[in-house]
C-alpha cells in the first residue's frame, strides 16, 4: 500500500453490496417509471464505495432495517429483480457473509499522511460530509477541516507547530458560543477527541491526526461572506503526537496556489491594497512530495543548438550568453511530459524565457501552432520513422 492509498476492498460482502448498487442503477437508467430516483441511488453508490469492510457496511444498513425510511417504499421493486433492497441488506450480509462481520475499518486505522476522500471521511466518523467543523456523537469526535484553496481564510502551522483554525461562522461576529465553536472548546474537558484533515484540492484531504487546543483563542477581523468586516475565532491548535512532518504532494500544493490566485484577482485595487497592508511577515514551510521527471540531455541541448541562437517562437536573438558563451535559450515541450508529452526532439523547441513564461502561463493556441510548424520545418525529411511519429502527435494541427 502506497503512502496515498486506501484498503483494497477485498470482503466479499462488501463486493456483493457494490454489485447489487450497480444493478440497481442499470434498471433505474433503463426504466422510465424509475429514473427519478438515479441521483439519490448515485449518492449513496460514492458513499458505498467509502466502505471498506463488511463490518461496517453491515452496521450501514442497519439503520434501514425496519423499512420506516424515507425511500423504503420506493424501491421495493428491487426484489423483482432478485436484488436485495436496503431494509433486507443487513439481515443478507449476516446470512451470506456471517466470518466477515468482525471486518471493520475505524478511525485508528486512518494514517497520518494518508489522503481520504470526503466520503471515507463522513463513514469513517459517521459525521457529516459537509462543513469546516463536524461534530459526531457517535464516535465522540469532532472533525476540522481545513482548506487551502481561498486566500481570505487560508489557516496555515506557525513555526512553533501551532495551527490557527478558523472557527464557524461565514456571515457576522463568530461567538465561542455557538455551534461547533463551542464544541472546541469544552472538547479536553468532556473527552472529545479532535482530529484534523487539511485539503490542498477538491476531495483529497491530508490526515494530520489528533489535535488539541494550545493556549488561548483570540480574535482577529477578517471579511465574511458578505465583504463586512467581522470578528473571528482564532483557534491555537496543536498535533498530540507531532511523530513526523506531513507531506503534501506538490500537485496538490500548485492546484492550490492556482485557486487561490484566480480568486485575488477578482479582487479590487482597494481590497487588495488593504489586504496587502495587513499581511504579517512570516514564512511558511512545507514538505512535499514531487515527481521528477527525467529529461534527456541530448534532446536538450540538440534542441536548443538547433535554434542557433534566435529563439523558435519571437525568432529573437537569445537576450545574453551564458557562462559558457553561448546563446542562452530554454527547451519546451510542446506536450508536456506530465501531460505524456514524448521526450524527443520532434516535441521540444527552444525559447527565450519571455516566450518561455508567456507558452506556460497564456498558453496561446497560435502561438503553439506555430511552433509546431517550426518543429516540421526542422525534420529531416529523409527519417521516415520520426516525421511519422510527428504526424501521429501533432495529427490535429
Amino acid at each position: 500500500m502506497n503512502e496515498f492509498s486506501v484498503p483494497r476492498v477485498t470482503d466479499k460482502g462488501v463486493l456483493f453490496v457494490l454489485e447489487n448498487c450497480e444493478k440497481t442503477l442499470e434498471i433505474i437508467k433503463e426504466k422510465e417509471e424509475y429514473k427519478r430516483l438515479k441521483n439519490l441511488v448515485i449518492r449513496e453508490y460514492y458513499y458505498l464505495k467509502s466502505i471498506k469492510y463488511t463490518g461496517n457496511m453491515h452496521e450501514h444498513f442497519l439503520k434501514y432495517k425496519s423499512g420506516d425510511h424515507k425511500y423504503a417504499k420506493d424501491f421495493t421493486f428491487l426484489e423483482e429483480y432478485g436484488l436485495v433492497p436496503n431494509e433486507k441488506m443487513s439481515d443478507y450480509l449476516e446470512e451470506n457473509f456471517p466470518d466477515e462481520l468482525e471486518h471493520y475499518w475505524g478511525i485508528e486505522d486512518l494514517i497520518v499522511g494518508n489522503t481520504y476522500t470526503n466520503n471515507e471521511i463522513a463513514s469513517t466518523f459517521k459525521c457529516s460530509n459537509m462543513g469546516g467543523m463536524r461534530r459526531s456523537k457517535e464516535t465522540n469526535s469532532l472533525v476540522l477541516i481545513a482548506k487551502h484553496i481561498n486566500p481570505l481564510y487560508d489557516d496555515q502551522w506557525s513555526e512553533d507547530g501551532i495551527f490557527n483554525y478558523t472557527g464557524m461562522g461565514t456571515v457576522g461576529d463568530q461567538s465561542i458560543e455557538n455551534g461547533q465553536n463551542k464544541t472546541l472548546v469544552l472538547a479536553k474537558d468532556e473527552g472529545i477527541k479532535v482530529y484534523l484533515f487539511e485539503s490542498y484540492k477538491e476531495n483529497e484531504y491530508y490526515f494530520d491526526g489528533e489535535v488539541e487546543l494550545d493556549g488561548a483563542i483570540w480574535t482577529t477581523k477578517e471579511k465574511d461572506a458578505n465583504g463586512e468586516l467581522r470578528d473571528v475565532l482564532k483557534f491555537p491548535l496543536k498535533l498530540k503526537s507531532p511523530d513526523k512532518p506531513l507531506l503534501v504532494k506538490e500537485e496538490s500544493i500548485n492546484y492550490s496556489y492556482d485557486i487561490k490566485e484566480k480568486q485575488i484577482k477578482k479582487l479590487s485595487y482597494v481590497d487588495l491594497e488593504k489586504m496587502a497592508y495587513n499581511v504579517e511577515n512570516k514564512s511558511i514551510t512545507r514538505e512535499v512530495i514531487t515527481t521528477q521527471r527525467d529529461r534527456d540531455q541530448i534532446v536538450r541541448n540538440f534542441t536548443i543548438d538547433r535554434a542557433n541562437g534566435k529563439c523558435d517562437l519571437c525568432g529573437n536573438d537569445a537576450p545574453f550568453l551564458n557562462r559558457e558563451g553561448k546563446p542562452y535559450l530554454e527547451s519546451h515541450h510542446l506536450i508536456t511530459l506530465a501531460e505524456g508529452g514524448p521526450d524527443v526532439i520532434y516535441n521540444t523547441v527552444a525559447l527565450c524565457p519571455n516566450c518561455h513564461r508567456k507558452m506556460h502561463i497564456v498558453k496561446d493556441k497560435n502561438d503553439f501552432i506555430k511552433l509546431v510548424r517550426k518543429i516540421e520545418s526542422y525534420l529531416d525529411k529523409n527519417n521516415d520513422k520520426v516525421e511519422e511519429e510527428f504526424k501521429n502527435l501533432f495529427l490535429n494541427y
